[in-house]
């Protein structure tokens, strides 16, 4: 993934604006392949640490107090399964739970939206990832989304409109080969 990794060095690169209060937005990122096990997830998590590095360095280098929550990386399988087994099951306290995280992804600068459009959502999930993305684009806020199915393939998941807030700022990076797992 060489090109790929390239792109990801020059984008880490912009971390540093994250202390500009009107400096030039930070992109997004879409990172996807057709196969699974081409290093998407590997790549968001070094981008989210690189994050986290220029936001603790950058904190101490200005005498700010480094945020306790600068980034956060989101399992949106995952997080679908708890939502929809919080709500076929009535569970308030992991509903509560959910709504939480809601929060969180809204709120924090930097997010990773890990295997987003891997399965059909109902509406009401949709609108909970609607409403995360929608947050994060109208706040200038970079997400690094990863998936196996190419950016334009959000509308058919979710709606025309959460795609075009997906694409809004964001750079499309395709992952070649094949799945590298077990091969290390």
């Amino acid at each position: 993934q060489a090109r790929a990794y390239k792109l990801l060095d020059q984008y880490a690169a912009t971390f540093t604006r994250q202390f500009d209060e009107d400096g030039e937005r930070i992109k997004s990122l879409y990172l996807y392949s057709e196969s699974p096990g081409t290093g998407k997830t590997t790549s968001a998590s070094a981008l989210l640490n690189a994050w986290l590095v220029e936001h603790y360095l950058g904190s101490l280098k200005r005498n700010r107090q480094p945020m306790q929550q600068p980034a956060y990386f989101l399992d949106v399988n995952s997080y679908q399964t708890k939502y929809n087994l919080a709500t076929m099951t009535n569970d308030e306290r992991e509903l509560v739970e959910i709504k939480r995280t809601m929060r969180r992804c809204m709120d924090v600068p930097f997010l990773v939206m890990d295997d987003v459009g891997i399965r059909s959502a109902s509406e009401s999930f949709k609108s909970i990832v609607h409403a995360i993305i929608n947050a994060r684009t109208t706040g200038a806020k970079p997400t690094v989304f990863t998936s196996n199915l190419p950016i334009e393939d959000m509308a058919r998941v979710f709606d025309a409109r959460l795609y075009d807030r997906m694409r809004d700022m964001c750079l499309d990076i395709h992952y070649e080969g094949e799945s590298r797992r077990g091969r290390r």
